[in-house]
């Protein structure tokens, strides 16, 4: 079964904080979107057991990745290891739209029930 989705359909943005959608989400694999308003971030944190990859699709800003920070753009790809600390922080000037996944998915997660489902489509 092929399920098809556009990212540009889900951007939407919040004044003052940050908004996530969930792109994709199964036992193997987890996909969101995420909008920062200026001024807005993800403080540093990390994921045991799974490894993320960042994908800026608009605006500015700094990942860092195990205390490494490297500026991001449109187009750039950013790997995380599982179990490293990560953030991300967008200019402070501007709105950043970016997509994560993660992988293995919830039912390699400890405490997370499996679950086989995406968002609804748009």
């Amino acid at each position: 079964m092929i399920d098809v989705r556009n990212l540009k359909d889900l951007v939407e943005f919040q004044p003052g904080g940050k908004v996530r959608k969930r792109v994709f989400i199964t036992d193997k694999i987890e996909m969101e979107l995420v909008c920062y308003e200026p001024g807005t971030s993800t403080v540093e944190h990390h994921h045991a057991g799974q490894d993320e990859i960042f994908i800026i699709m608009e605006g500015t800003g700094t990942i860092t990745v195990g205390g490494e920070a490297v500026r991001v753009g449109p187009g750039s790809l950013v790997y995380a290891p599982a179990d490293i600390k990560h953030g991300i922080e967008p200019d402070r000037d501007g709105r950043m739209v970016m997509v994560f996944v993660k992988a293995p998915g919830r039912s390699a997660r400890p405490g997370r029930a499996p679950r086989v489902a995406a968002a609804a489509a748009p």
